[in-house]
């Protein structure tokens, strides 16, 4: 089971690359093919929300651990290029990993795909702690890059 197989990459969406948020324009523009909903197979990650609204996954093994819901696509190599650019994986932003995720109707059809896991960084255990990013949110707290102080 791997992530890629001659070009084409299973990536795991859970934040402002998902359908109808303001970042899944890369994935409209690119070669990327939709291939469902889909949610992490194991409860090992807790999803925090960064100052500028977008999200940030960390592998944690306590009680406040949970499975992640959010899409699956399959990208071609430009697409996945694309993807570590606005993730600023170079930076050590968010690192690109591998993880298994399932469909909630077929939960033994396990597939592996990359996803991004936040880097180190300082802030994050001021970040508040989220149960899911969906349309609500997004259109309440992010904000574009291009519209960020650095």
């Amino acid at each position: 089971m791997s992530p890629s197989t001659s070009g084409a990459h299973n990536v795991f969406v859970y934040g402002t690359l998902k359908r109808g948020l303001y970042n899944h324009r890369l994935l409209e523009r690119g070669n990327a093919r939709f291939m469902g909903e889909v949610r992490t197979k194991r409860a090992q990650h807790v999803m925090l929300l960064a100052d500028a609204g977008y999200p940030y996954l960390v592998k944690s093994t306590t009680d406040d651990a949970r499975v992640i819901d959010g899409e699956l696509y399959s990208v071609d190599d430009d697409t996945l290029t694309l993807l570590d650019e606005l993730e600023e994986v170079s930076t050590g932003m968010y690192t690109r990993e591998t993880i298994e995720v399932e469909r909630r109707e077929e939960p033994r059809a396990t597939k592996e795909a990359y996803y991004y896991l936040a880097g180190d960084r300082e802030d994050l255990a001021r970040l508040p702690r989220i149960d899911a990013y969906d349309k609500a949110l997004h259109d309440d707290v992010y904000l574009p890059k291009d519209q960020r102080g650095r």
